[in-house]
Parts: C-alpha cells; structure tokens; sequence
C-alpha cells in the first residue's frame, strides 16, 4: 500500500523549482497512490526569520498555489501542519529517542547556521525530528523529495527503527522518490538550488514581462553552443532542463532546434514557453482566489481526516510506550 507524504515551507512565493522539483511529482503521485497527504508546513516555516503580519498571507498563498497546480481534494488531503496538533505530539515522543548526534551532524543544519549564527535555536537543530513526524504520524512510506533531503529521509527511518527496536514494530521504512527536475538551479547562481528571491526563481506567479525579464537576465556559460552538459555548460543546462521539463521536448531535440541559434535567442523562446506553461496555472489560483469559502471548506475537511489519521497512529505508539493511562 503506497501511502505519501509531503509538504513545503510557506516562506515566500512558490517558484518554478518548487513545481518540477516537487508539486509536479505530487500530481503524478496522488492518481497512484492509495493514500496522499500534502501540507503546508507552517511550524517549519517559523524556524527561520518571518513576519507575524504576513504569515498568515504567505500560508494562504502556498494553499492556493497548491490548488492551481493541480493538488485534488477528491484524492489527496491538503492540510496547514499546525491544525493537526499530533505532528507536533509525536515530534516530542521522537525527540527522547532521537540522539543529538545525529542531528548536528546534518548538512542542513550546518548551512542554516553558516547562514545566520545570530538566529540558532532549538528548533533548527530539531527540524529533522518534526520532519520524521510529520510523515510517520501517517505511517506514510514514499515522499517525494530534492536531494538535498535525502539526509533527512535517512534519518527519519533511523528513527523509526530505534522506535520499532525499543517498542515493537510500528513503522514501515520510508522510500525516497526524486524527481527529474528536482535539482532546479538559480538562474543567477547554478551552484545553488533556485530560491525565492530577487531574480534567482521565477515565481509561479509572475506576470510574462517580470518573467521575461528574469530570463534575459538569466546567466549563460562561455561559448555559444547550446548544449546539455551539467560539467562544462551548467548555465545553459538548467535552462535547458527547464524547456525540456515544461514542453516536454526530449533534450537531444532542443540541442537540434537551437544548433545554429544565439543564447538571446533561445532565452527569447524559453521565456515563452514559461509564460505559456504559467498562464492556466494562473487563471485556475485566481478562481481560487476569487472563493475563499471553498478553500477553507478543502482545508478544514482534510484536516479532519487527517487529525483522524494521526490520531491512530499516535494511540498505537503511546499504548506501545505504556502512555495510554
């Protein structure tokens, strides 16, 4: 039985990266999978710098860029973390499992301290532990991830094996599923991932010109062949990667299409197949936009189902750990 989990941090617009590395997946995924859950992880949000006053937008927003790239309430539950308060319970259970070794080992952990050392807290170190939470409370064994994740897969069924080994077989391992477009780069910077800042992402919300002009600006390698090679090209091979992901050309045939054409000219038709890919996704998160009753009525019924759920799942591990006096 498939059953999956996943979610994304509601810290700023969702971009370009976010879909091919993630939602996209998500679509194929809830059609085959008997159970799928996809959240908008607003207590991971919280753990780097945010605004109290926009918050709330930016968890709004996620929702309906869910929506509009094709989440589907009739097969997959859509929920906010917060409202389903077992994440958190089975969190703290994990965390008197979970050494501290194991955790400040973590890549992920390294760079969000390389980035700020002002802001280090307990929850940065602790992310892993709500992320291992956050899929087992639905017993869920497949999440689609980045690469860049993967530590925190391994993790998380290290965890759930210390658990089994201590209490009694409750969890199953937990399969990683990477996407083809999982490691979409900057188009400013193609050593990191694309983010959503500045002219580094195009937002899935961006108006053809913002994203035209995104483009334009987009970095190239030397040389002028417009050639698939993340070693020698990286520049031009994420671009590539994108018009590849988008129209669905097979790479070697855009290499043909553009073998005698300019970089300007390729970026010229990219940004139209971006606008062009955009433009329904647009038109359907206005309607949701426009409906604010219907979207609510979405969350809170998946939420329920999915406090339900969870609820099972935390009733068995609390019996299992003699908590269930």
């Amino acid at each position: 039985m498939t059953k999956v989990f996943s979610g994304i941090r509601p810290s700023g617009k969702l971009h370009l990266g976010n879909y091919l590395g993630a939602i996209k997946n998500w679509i194929e995924l809830q059609n085959e999978a008997d159970k799928a859950i996809f959240a908008v992880v607003d207590y991971h949000g919280i753990t780097t710098p945010f605004d109290p006053k926009t918050y709330p937008q930016q968890v709004a927003d996620t929702v309906l860029d869910y929506l509009a790239a094709g989440v589907n309430p009739d097969k997959a539950l859509l929920i906010r973390q917060s409202k389903v308060p077992q994440h958190t319970e089975l969190a703290w259970i994990f965390n008197t499992i979970t050494p501290v070794s194991w955790l400040d080992r973590l890549p992920t952990y390294k760079e969000q301290l390389e980035k700020s050392s002002k802001y280090n807290h307990m929850g940065l170190l602790d992310y892993p532990v709500l992320m291992a939470a956050d899929i087992l409370v639905y017993k869920s064994n497949l999440v689609p991830v980045g690469e860049d994740q993967m530590p925190h897969i391994d993790l998380t069924n290290e965890i759930a094996k210390k658990f089994n080994s201590m209490f009694g077989e409750t969890f199953e391992p937990v399969k990683a599923k990477l996407t083809e477009g999982a490691r979409i780069m900057s188009l400013q910077d193609t050593s990191k991932k694309m983010s959503k800042t500045g002219d580094e992402g195009i937002a899935l919300s961006d108006d053809p010109d913002t994203i035209r002009a995104k483009i334009k600006k987009a970095v190239t390698d030397s040389g002028k062949d417009i050639l698939f090679n993340e070693d020698t090209k990286p520049a031009i091979s994420n671009l590539i990667t994108i018009y590849h992901l988008l129209s669905v050309k097979e790479i070697k045939n855009i290499e043909a299409m553009y073998e005698n054409k300019s970089y300007s000219e390729f970026k010229n038709d990219l940004a139209e197949v971006v606008v062009d890919f955009l433009k329904p996704f647009q038109e359907k998160r206005r309607k949701f936009e426009d409906d604010p009753k219907t979207v609510l009525n979405i969350l809170e019924k998946s939420e329920d189902k999915a406090r339900e759920l969870a609820s099972k799942t935390l009733e068995e591990v609390k019996e299992k750990m003699g908590l269930n006096y």
